[in-house]
């Protein structure tokens, strides 16, 4: 009878202590973007029963970081645990349906090559045809009858050639089409994985009923933001117009609407861990020509901006790929061809390129055009086909000579009515945090969402400067001094000038000193020219040497109603040998740069006014050499 007492006890007891799983939509409350990747932070409200309890955060990105997972519970309970659990079962149908799509693709691609391969035998036999009218030889004759049975037989065969070259040419278009059809389907597919959810599992123990709030924070990769400006200037009498801007995009899985966001210039890949000098172990070369192909490792020709294009292995585009310049916020993503163009320093940089499911790849480059293959990544089986849209750049924001500008300060917002809402800024010792206050939705679709973060106003000098040995064309640059304390990103900028788009450019801050100089463009109200002095320049034959006399006659003239500083560049020969010598050298006004022989000419001209200013050398070399004078 003990027993019988017993058994009720024992089932009441498991029925307390039985776990009761809560499962309840949770919503976004804010995401920190960083360069690289995002912190999301979601919060619900719980109930929970005397015992053990699931709590679980459901309809999760499937990109999350397990071990970055946070969690914070209200009230008198204890966490137990905290698991992450992708919807495997969904995967791996996905990943079946994706694979048989895939292995149709192939076939489709084999049957097309059969196709192509016959219609160029047709091809080659109708051309055949059409050059064989040589009947019955040049010295033998043909009869009548006969010559009207060769043609007959000629014209039935070339009918038939025809025929067959139709009938292929639209097999050939139905498979293309199927073809299509199957590539919308693996697009359509990728899509459903982006939205793939996956849970957060808690285990928790409560003495009591308990409801309380619950907030869960988790890191994605899939995500950042890239700097970008919009730089106005409504003429040299007036400051800079700054507005800085966000370009924050992500392929998570789950949809960012109406949060919180939060842009930071950190970056949770990185590593905090000091770095370690290790032992420099001296290798050889099996010749020079090694060594310099180390050193000069994907070095182009210097330009102002990298293109190129992305693709997978078998050269289909990869739109909304990311391309990021490595230690630096200067990126872009691919547009729906796989193209790209990104603005260059001129320095080698390190590229960084990705692309969900794809493996990440790093490439120098200092300029040119890249064609950057990726490699599907075998853990992730995806066919990614995801519209993004790039932005192209042209030109190049400068550091450099920034001590021709005065000192300048009193940096202010800018007011107006379009004017972007305050922005809450905090610093750390390495990273800065701009608060967002106003929710924004952004999809994920991997295209760029503009974020507006600040505007300022910020005083600035105008200088012009010319190289019209290389362009004949003035370029208005504006200095900024006190430059660190704008808090501002190397970027993507776009220049307006005079209620005039001017184009891309960058603003480069790694090269800049005690000002920061910001290119505005060419200014077609500052005319420059070089010409030659056909009287003086000439060549002479002296014995076994030759000696050319070169003068340049260089002009600028001010156009604008406004007076203006510019400075003009020039340069003397330099010899690369003793057999060599320059001599006659004379350049007025002008300061020699005795390291480079760069010349340097300032002026002030105002309205309307021109000056002139010449350039002579003579080089001497000799009769068996050539050489390049001009």
């Amino acid at each position: 009878m003990r027993f019988a007492y017993l058994l009720p006890l024992l089932l009441t007891l498991h029925h307390s202590y039985a776990q009761t799983a809560s499962k309840t939509t949770s919503a976004i409350d804010q995401v920190t973007i960083f360069l690289k990747g995002a912190q999301v932070t979601r919060s619900m409200q719980y109930t929970l029963t005397p015992g053990n309890n699931k709590v679980i955060f459901s309809a999760i990105s499937p990109d999350v970081e397990e071990k970055s997972i946070q969690v914070k519970m209200e009230g008198n309970v204890t966490l137990l645990s905290v698991s992450y659990q992708p919807n495997f079962i969904r995967e791996q149908q996905q990943r079946e349906e994706i694979a048989a799509l895939l292995k149709q693709q192939e076939d489709l691609d084999n049957k097309l090559a059969h196709e192509k391969g016959n219609l160029q035998v047709y091809t080659q036999e109708e051309a055949m045809l059409g050059k064989n009218q040589d009947i019955g030889g040049s010295t033998n004759g043909i009869k009548a009858a006969d010559l009207k049975e060769v043609l007959d037989l000629q014209r039935q065969r070339l009918a038939e050639v025809l025929e067959k070259q139709l009938d292929i040419k639209q097999r050939i278009r139905l498979l293309e089409e199927e073809k299509l059809k199957i590539s919308k389907q693996l697009a359509a597919l990728h899509n459903q994985q982006q939205t793939a959810t996956s849970d957060i599992i808690l285990d928790v123990l409560s003495k009591t009923a308990a409801t309380g709030k619950c907030t869960v924070s988790y890191l994605v990769k899939n995500a950042g933001w890239l700097p970008s400006y919009d730089i106005r200037v409504k003429d040299i009498s007036h400051p800079l117009d700054i507005t800085f801007k966000a370009k924050v995009f992500q392929q998570c899985g789950e949809v960012w609407n109406k949060v919180k966001l939060q842009l930071s210039t950190g970056n949770p890949d990185e590593g905090n861990v000091r770095p370690l000098l290790q032992p420099w172990y001296l290798r050889t070369y099996s010749s020079y020509d090694e060594l310099s192909r180390v050193r000069e490792i994907q070095r182009t020709l210097s330009s102002n901006e990298i293109k190129g294009r992305v693709t997978d292995e078998r050269g289909s585009p990869l739109p909304g790929a990311s391309i990021k310049v490595k230690g630096s916020t200067l990126g872009t993503v691919t547009d729906a061809g796989g193209y790209f163009d990104l603005p260059s320093t001129g320095r080698e940089q390190t590229l960084v390129f990705s692309y969900i499911g794809y493996m990440s790849k790093e490439i120098p480059s200092s300029g040119g055009f890249l064609q950057v293959g990726l490699q599907v990544d075998e853990r992730h089986l995806d066919e990614v086909v995801v519209v993004g849209y790039g932005v192209s750049g042209e030109g190049r924001l400068s550091g450099a000579e920034a001590d021709t500008f005065e000192k300048k300060a009193n940096v202010t917002r800018k007011a107006s009515a379009n004017t972007i809402p305050d922005v809450s800024e905090q610093y750390t010792p390495t990273t800065f945090y701009y608060d967002i206050p106003i929710p924004y939705t952004i999809e994920p679709d991997g295209k760029p969402y503009t974020v507006g973060v600040k505007e300022l106003e910020v005083p600035a000098s105008y200088e012009y400067y010319a190289v019209p040995k290389l362009q004949k064309a003035a370029f208005l640059v504006a200095g900024i001094t006190d430059w660190e304390s704008l808090n501002l990103l190397e970027g993507e900028a776009s220049v307006f000038y005079e209620d005039t788009y001017l184009g891309k450019s960058l603003l480069d801050l790694q090269s800049s000193r005690d000002t920061l100089l910001i290119s505005l463009g060419r200014d077609n109200q500052v005319s420059v020219s070089r010409t030659m002095e056909k009287d003086y320049s000439r060549k002479r034959f002296l014995g076994k040497n030759i000696t050319v006399a070169r003068a340049w006659n260089l002009s600028v003239k001010n156009n604008k109603q406004a007076p203006i500083s510019i400075t003009i560049q020039d340069q003397l020969p330099i010899s690369s040998n003793a057999a060599m010598d320059i001599s006659g050298i004379s350049y007025g006004n002008g300061q020699l740069e005795e390291s480079t022989q760069m010349l340097t000419w300032k002026m002030v001209l105002q309205p309307a006014a021109e000056e002139k200013q010449q350039l002579k050398y003579n080089v001497t070399y000799p009769r068996t050499a050539i050489v390049n004078i001009d």
